[in-house]
């Protein structure tokens, strides 16, 4: 249990809800597993918030005005996220569950949320993490990354990524000798932000000069790919 919220520590998530009070109940509660916790008040809302922050989970209400749950996640999968997603409501149909489990949601919470409910959904997060990608990647006997840690260890020291290039990274290593294209990127690292070429180039000479120059190779006009 310790290890799970040690490494919870270093994520962020994104709370998605239209009633004051049980948002604020609900935050209360993430703010002792998260890092960083964002929220919003409806789709709309999330969306802006989504954009801004690159959260690692988000959680959303599912009857909203404006913009529902179900609405949320797919304007998100559209954006390309990779952000664990989590449904919570007070409604237990099979057809609503049908629908999330279509839409390509991890986890369905039923209200009222308690911290049992949380933590075992947060437990499933990072054991998803863990599928996707080790905690720890390997990219030589001396050269490792640590991607909760935002950082590299390199001849058994420590050196410090900062978000952006713990993010680029993070993409890269997911599909090793795949390009992932400057859109992609653009999504996932950027976010709201606007991306030039010159930006993303400043963060990859950046991260070449930490972790050498032969694992981040770029592909004309395409984007970048790890070795």
């Amino acid at each position: 249990m310790t290890d799970i919220i040690s490494r919870l520590k270093s994520k962020t998530i994104l709370l998605v809800e239209d009633e004051k009070v049980i948002r604020e109940n609900i935050a209360s509660m993430l703010k002792f597993f998260f890092k960083e916790v964002y929220i919003a008040n409806d789709g709309y809302d999330g969306i802006e918030k989504y954009e801004n922050y690159l959260p690692d989970i988000v959680m959303t209400d599912l009857k909203m005005p404006n913009m529902g749950g179900f609405e949320l996640i797919t304007e998100l999968k559209n954006r390309k996220s990779t952000s664990f997603t989590i449904i919570v409501s007070a409604h237990t149909d099979t057809d609503l569950l049908i629908n999330a489990i279509h839409n390509g949601v991890d986890r369905y919470i039923v209200k009222p949320v308690i911290e049992d409910d949380l933590f075992d959904t947060f437990k499933a997060f990072l054991e998803k993490l863990d599928n996707v990608m080790p905690q720890i990647i390997k990219l030589s006997e001396n050269l490792f990354i640590d991607i909760d840690k935002s950082e590299i260890i390199l001849d058994e020291k420590s050196i410090h990524l900062n978000k952006k290039e713990n993010m680029l990274l993070k993409l890269l290593c997911k599909d090793l000798n795949k390009t992932i294209s400057y859109e992609e990127i653009e999504y996932q690292v950027w976010g709201s932000e606007s991306m030039s070429l010159s930006a993303i180039r400043s963060v990859v000479r950046d991260l070449r000069k930490k972790i050498g120059q032969e694992y981040i190779s770029n592909v004309s006009g395409v984007g970048y790919r790890m070795k």
